[in-house]
């Protein structure tokens, strides 16, 4: 939700930032917010929009407005609903709590590092759901996920992040994968 937010993440090596465009989140950011936000990132740094439940007009006419990268959809979309936004990079938030759910889904939200680890061996995985640093480094080796997505694990209060928190995971994280 701050700019600053944005440049701490990057700065600490991100290779993605996402902000959320779901109106009842306190984390929201609104198109207009986004494109401050976004605005002359390294090319390295992709963006992430997370929906929930949006209209189709509303993310094609977001994607546009913040230079977005991917479209997360976090909410009750369809296969079919994802697979009409084309042209756009998409990934579908789940989640696991059952192995039918894992060989349902493809990546997202999840509750289960085992589920989620069997599900990473056989499809690419964004890790998400009480990643701190605390735990990121735990997670990478347990799940062998493509990547951690997170937000409360690296925040002093919704929407605000922590900077301490941002270098630290990714201390943590370098440890880990070196």
């Amino acid at each position: 939700t701050r700019r600053e937010d944005v440049e701490a993440a990057v700065e600490a090596g991100a290779d993605y930032v996402g902000f959320v465009l779901a109106d009842f989140s306190p984390r929201r950011v609104t198109p207009e917010q986004l494109a401050v936000l976004t605005r002359d990132l390294p090319k390295r740094v992709k963006k992430v929009g997370v929906f929930v439940n949006a209209a189709k007009e509303f993310i094609f006419s977001t994607v546009k407005t913040g230079g977005l990268d991917v479209v997360q959809l976090h909410g009750e979309e369809s296969a079919e609903f994802a697979r009409s936004l084309r042209g756009l990079t998409v990934w579908k938030a789940a989640h696991l709590t059952s192995r039918a759910d894992a060989e349902a889904v493809g990546s997202g939200e999840l509750s289960s590092w085992k589920l989620a680890a069997e599900l990473a061996g056989r499809k690419r995985v964004m890790l998400a759901g009480g990643i701190s640093p605390g735990n990121a480094a735990e997670a990478l080796r347990k799940v062998n996920p493509a990547g951690l997505d997170l937000a409360s694990g690296v925040e002093e209060s919704a929407g605000i992040k922590s900077e301490e928190k941002i270098v630290q995971l990714f201390q943590n994280i370098k440890g880990a994968v070196s």
